[in-house]
């Protein structure tokens, strides 16, 4: 079913602030295109730095990507800048605050990337290309390309003027793709350094060249792996079978005892603290340009399942979620045939959760299902996944940040922005409205069919310089 885009939720948000227009002067476009060669060059030196968070064998490229955010921020003029040691990977830190008597703005983002299978890409990961005005490589569009044009946007305007209309602090961290495991630590013990009037994520993206997007609500998020022992070795199928126990088979009885046929996850206690949608919310996914039959055929699949009587926009965005996100046993080679009967088997989950719902309790709950669906003698353990745990966040939309927000990306784009909610999760996002009290509004210019946490992830060159015309608009209205 193709919906029509209505903007009914966002229209009744923008009264009064959508016809608000900047000056062309907010924006230094000289600068801008004078040293979109540079920039590019700039993007793809950064891309080239592995830092792949969530391999120990890169922990010093997550530190070199550290420095070359710092001597990039120290280059464009930041009053300072600098790296900052964690309990894991470092965060990069730097302000600006030569803007007397104005607002603080804080700007998050990320330098770490995700893991490659470079067997699935056209071109080396870590080694970018500039390819039909796009460029490719892992994390130019998560998140380095956004990173670096909030830098570039400050450059730009501290090198036309001299100075910002507002101050500004950066807060780029290294360990987003891994759950922000050390930012709450982190943002608890340095509040009054990352102290801001308004926050805002470049981690995000816009719907596409001619819609803009915002993200009202991100979900949470818990994992966990679990394993399940039967003997003490891979036994005979023939003279074992029928006999022992069968891992595998044991697997099976737990992992189709997680749901009901009707789509619900069936752990007891799973929904007790689950934020029913609001009316707004409701007109939010209906309103969302989305075409189901494309998406099915999109993806390669011919059905929709999961939870009934919610739309499959409500369920992605507003309704918590169980899925099994691995699973093995027995003989796993590509070829051969291996008679056995498994001793071991094991399975990875992860639970994407709404509003109130606790990451702990829920794997605390998972973890009594477990227990209560193990067959007779079977033993069940656990390994600890560290990072995981992350609680949902949702913003307000009468904020004078999010305000801020829609008035350029009205102006930039010729429309409104589209507000919408996120199956994803940024636990960022969550640590900076718990420990920091601010809500940090998505703004940043990836666009959705840019293939992050894919292979052959790309950047278009044509937003490198609309996010730097937003980000100079955006901290020219903030200051006015």
């Amino acid at each position: 079913m193709l919906r029509p885009l209505t903007l009914i939720a966002a229209l009744l948000c923008f009264a009064g602030i959508a016809s608000a227009q900047l000056p062309a002067s907010a924006v230094p476009e000289k600068y801008i295109q004078d040293n979109e060669q540079r920039h590019i060059q700039e993007l793809i030196d950064f891309v080239a730095i592995p830092s792949i968070s969530s391999l120990p064998a890169h922990k010093d490229d997550v530190a070199r990507a550290a420095e070359w955010l710092k001597t990039k921020l120290l280059a464009v003029g930041m009053t300072t800048a600098e790296v900052m040691p964690t309990d894991g990977h470092p965060v990069v830190y730097a302000e600006w605050n030569g803007a007397k008597g104005k607002p603080t703005v804080l700007i998050y983002g990320h330098y770490d990337v995700q893991p490659v299978d470079e067997t699935q890409w056209t071109s080396p990961p870590f080694t970018p290309k500039l390819d039909n005005g796009r460029i490719y490589g892992r994390g130019a569009s998560d998140d380095k390309g956004s990173v670096i044009i909030a830098v570039w946007a400050v450059e730009a305007m501290l090198k036309r003027d001299g100075k910002l209309p507002v101050n500004v602090k950066f807060l780029f961290e290294g360990e987003e793709e891994i759950g922000s495991t050390s930012l709450w630590k982190f943002a608890r013990e340095h509040k009054d350094l990352l102290r801001a009037d308004d926050a805002y994520c470049a981690d995000a993206f816009q719907k596409g060249d001619e819609q803009a997007a915002m993200v009202m609500s991100t979900k949470g998020a818990c994992t966990m792996e679990f394993s399940l022992k039967t003997a003490n070795r891979d036994l005979h199928s023939g003279v074992f079978g029928g006999k022992l126990p069968n891992a595998a088979t044991a697997l099976a009885e737990i992992i189709a005892s997680f749901h009901t046929a009707d789509g619900k996850v069936a752990v007891p206690g799973f929904y007790d603290k689950v934020t029913p949608m609001t009316d707004e919310e409701r007109k939010m996914a209906a309103s969302y340009p989305y075409d189901e039959e494309k998406e099915l055929k999109d993806n390669g699949a011919t059905v929709y399942t999961g939870e009934k009587g919610y739309t499959s926009q409500e369920r992605a965005w507003y309704r918590p979620t169980l899925e099994i996100t691995g699973m093995w046993s027995g003989y796993t080679a590509a070829e051969g045939f291996l008679n056995i009967v498994p001793a071991s088997a094991h399975c990875r989950l992860m639970c994407r959760l709404v509003a109130d719902q606790d990451g702990n309790e829920i794997l605390q709950l998972i973890k009594k299902h477990i227990e209560s669906h193990t067959p007779t003698g079977v033993t069940v353990s656990y390994k600890p996944m560290v990072g995981f745990a992350t609680p949902a966040a949702k913003f307000t939309s009468n904020s004078p940040a999010f305000k801020a927000a829609v008035t350029v990306l009205t102006q930039l784009y010729g429309k409104p922005p589209i507000l919408m909610g996120t199956g994803g999760t940024n636990a960022a996002l969550s640590v900076m409205k718990q420990e920091l009290g601010l809500p940090a509004y998505s703004f940043g210019f990836v666009q959705e069919d840019e293939n992050f946490h894919s292979h052959n992830e790309f950047m278009r060159v044509s937003d490198l310089q609309k996010g730097q015309r937003a980000f100079c608009m955006l901290l020219t209205y903030l200051g006015k």
